[in-house]
């Protein structure tokens, strides 16, 4: 399953060939703060849910670990490209009209 995330800090949105990958690429304690959305291939909402919280020290931060479920009642993917500054397709799309095209194709 290809799986697109929105980095809320710089606005890319980068596409992933799977649920994993998207995983291994956004830190927990990322997630946790907001600065990494999901969505699945169809541009659904995905949301993290984490079975090992973060952990966080006086100097020192520990990422936990997540699994990504879907979240139909977030935000559509198609609904966010106007926000996108730039993409990292990884060989699958080379900018938003792609992706948008890819998203309301019939």
């Amino acid at each position: 399953m290809r799986v697109f995330v929105f980095s809320t800090d710089d606005l890319g949105l980068e596409v992933f060939d799977s649920k994993q990958d998207a995983i291994d690429a956004c830190e927990g304690i990322d997630v946790e703060n907001g600065e990494c959305l999901f969505w699945d291939e169809h541009g659904i909402g995905l949301k993290a849910e984490f079975s090992t919280p973060n952990k966080k020290g006086s100097f020192t931060v520990v990422s936990g670990t997540y699994d990504l479920v879907p979240f139909p009642e977030g935000l559509e993917l198609v609904e966010l490209l106007p926000k996108v500054g730039y993409v990292e397709g990884h060989g699958h799309f080379k900018d938003v009209t792609e992706i948008k095209q890819f998203l309301t194709r019939p």
